[in-house]
Parts: C-alpha cells; structure tokens; sequence
C-alpha cells in the first residue's frame, strides 16, 4: 500500500503524526509524507522519505499577519476563531494544494492521512478519487473553524470539476483521534468512522537529545527537589505571559527547566535565577521523564505529552486550541486553568497547588491510564488498509 502523509508545517502537527508514518513504513508500505521544508528534518530523522509542498511555519506566520493584521487586536476565543481559517485556510492551503498535486498525482498513492489543520490534502485525495483520513494534533476542531477554514478551497473543488465536500472533505472516510475521549467536549458522531491512537511522542529520534549543560544541571538536582517544565511551545512563546513566567522560579523552591523554542530567544528570560536552567528547545521525553509538574500555553503536544505520564500542570492558553485544552485538563482535575490574571503570586500559587495537593497528580495519572490503553500506531494501520 501507498500512503501519503500531509501536514502543515510545523512541530505540534507533524510529530503527532511520525509514530504513524513508522507503523506504515515497518509494515512494509510505500510512505511519502509531505509537509513544508522546515519540518522535513524531523521526518526524514525518523526514517520517512518527506517532500516539501506549502509554507514553512514561520512564512505562514508571516503572511498571517500581513494579511489580517486585525488579529493583532484580538485574544483569547476571538484571537482563536479567527485566526485557525483564516492561517491555515486562506493562508496554507493554496500554497500546499498547488505544490502538492502534481507530485501526488505522479506519486499514485492508495490513501492519503492528512493533518486535521491541512485542508488541501483531503481535495487532492478526491481528485485522484482515494480515501483520505484525518489525523487530529488534538480535541476536535469546533464546526465553525473546520467550516470557514474549508471554504477557502471551495474554488479549488470547482476547478477540479467536484462540489466541496462538508467539512472540507475531512471527515469522509476516517477520522484518527489522539485526545482521550474523557476530556473530549461535544458531540463527536459527525466524524463519521472513527479509530482512537495513542498520543505517543516522536521526538526519540537522533538528533534530539538534551544537551550537555541541562543534563548536568538536572542530575545536580537533590532527588526530594521537585523538577518544573516551563514552556509555550515554539510559536506564542514571545509575550507579557511568558516573560512573567521568568520571575517564577526565585520565588518557588524548585528546580526549573524552560524552553523558548527552536527559533526563541532566551533573553526573554533575562538573567535565569540560580534554580532555573533555560533552552531553546529540549525534546519532551528528556524533561517530562523527571519532571514533577509543567507550566506550559496548553497546547495539544505539550499538554498530552505531559499527561500520558501523569504529570500535573498549570495552563496558560493564549490562542489556537489552547483554550479548550486548558479548560478539558481543569475539568478532568489534572491542572489548573489561567486565562487571566496571570501574574507571579497567581502562578505560583497555582504551581504550589498542584504540587501539594494529591488529587491533580492522582488525576493526572487516571488519564495517563486511559491513555496507555488506547490503542497503538500499529493497530492503527490495520484500520487504515481496510480503507
């Protein structure tokens, strides 16, 4: 079998998806994933043959802003709603679909699984007339995003001779879903065909591995000293809440690791208090296995990194789908929520509850439970051939 994978470009939509590409590959079927030139590292350090179609991050970033710079003006739900059609809608999706379509076409693929913020792969698998599956990076898109983003390709679908399929086409034939369904809110029957997988982490790959200076400063960490993650991912870490969370660590008696991002600047924190080491970027399973507790934006590969090993947190979303994560995590017990009023005192306040109070780590762990027993990549596959 031939399968092609497509993703925005990106470290929260494309790792999601490598365990995947793996199985596929240790099956025995012919894998291609495509995805914007600065993401095709990561894929082809884990042994998958990547092409580069669409933008990078930061260019779709880029070209955000400068076409709608009203939503420099917005936060919170507002910044999110209007940012996911429009940057990955009207900003993404053309770039990918006219980059893309001739190499599939050439290529002849049996199935194409596609990223659930990519909505020119589920266009082109109609024209080549195969089934197509998408892969959530986390909780379901809400309706109106997936719908909006959709219609920026509805000229596209006309010029290839197809009336636009509701929901972009996304959910026409399998729907691979990564969030456990405990914290999942809504109705999910409208995803049609569904299939759980297991949110592993694909950062166990050479290349990635923490250096030298953080190794030595967490195994001089005493054992009873509690490890803390700080991070905002590698897209809204440059921000009022981000810096604030730099005046955290000499107020709390912990050890603290933070990361800025590939492409952050470490001078957001300024000169890191004697219990705080900083990075630009760490691969998850180096910290999160010795960590007591996180202090992370909420987003989807953080957030469930973090609880598939029972690890407590305290979210501070800023955009995207950050605030329903948050939100899930608070409800399910595992973490607290900080929408507002982010300030020292409020987090550190929310970090000493979550380190002293029992019940968000015995939550945690009841995810982290539920979790491991959702079902692998491998059994993932065997769903995706019966396509």
């Amino acid at each position: 079998m031939k399968v092609l994978f497509t993703s925005t470009a990106g470290i929260g939509h494309v790792q999601p998806m490598i365990p995947l590409a793996v199985a596929a590959r240790d099956r025995g079927d012919d894998v291609l994933f495509a995805t914007g030139a600065d993401s095709c590292g990561m894929v082809e350090a884990a042994g998958i043959v990547a092409v580069a179609a669409g933008l990078s991050a930061a260019d779709r970033m880029r070209e955000y802003r400068r076409r709608f710079p009203e939503g420099a003006q917005l936060s919170g739900m507002s910044l999110s709603d209007h940012m996911f059609p429009r940057l990955f809608g009207a900003v993404a999706a053309l770039p990918m679909y006219a980059e893309l379509i001739d190499p599939a076409t050439a290529w002849e693929p049996d199935v194409m699984v596609c990223d659930a913020a990519e909505f020119a792969g589920p266009v082109i698998a109609n024209v080549l007339g195969i089934p197509n599956a998408t892969h959530s990076f986390g909780a379901t898109i809400p309706d109106h995003r997936v719908n909006a983003a959709a219609s920026f390709l509805d000229r596209t679908w006309a010029a290839n001779g197809l009336e636009p399929r509701p929901f972009g086409g996304c959910y026409d034939h399998l729907y691979i879903d990564i969030y456990p369904r405990s914290m999942q809110v809504g109705d999910v029957t409208r995803l049609g065909r569904t299939t759980m997988r297991r949110p592993e982490s694909a950062d166990h790959v050479p290349g990635h591995e923490a250096s030298p200076t953080c190794t030595l400063f967490l195994d001089g960490t005493p054992k009873d000293r509690p490890i803390v993650y700080i991070t905002f991912g590698t897209v809204f870490n440059d921000n009022d809440d981000f810096r604030t969370l730099a005046r955290v660590p000499a107020t709390f008696d912990a050890t603290f690791v933070a990361t800025v991002g590939p492409r952050g600047d470490p001078e957001l924190f300024g000169v890191p208090a004697s219990n705080l080491h900083v990075e630009r970027y760490i691969p998850q399973h180096v910290i999160l296995d010795r960590c007591a507790a996180m202090i992370s934006h909420g987003g989807s590969g953080t957030m469930l990194a973090a609880l598939s090993r029972g690890i407590p947190q305290v979210c501070i979303p800023q955009a995207a789908d950050q605030f329903a994560n948050a939100g899930a995590c608070a409800a399910a017990g595992a973490g607290i929520a900080l929408s507002t009023d982010v300030s020292v005192q409020t987090v550190s306040d929310a970090l000493a509850r979550v380190l002293g109070d029992d019940q968000y780590r015995d939550a945690a762990r009841t995810v982290a439970r539920e979790i491991e027993a959702m079902p692998g990549a491998d059994a993932v596959m065997d769903e995706l051939a019966s396509l």
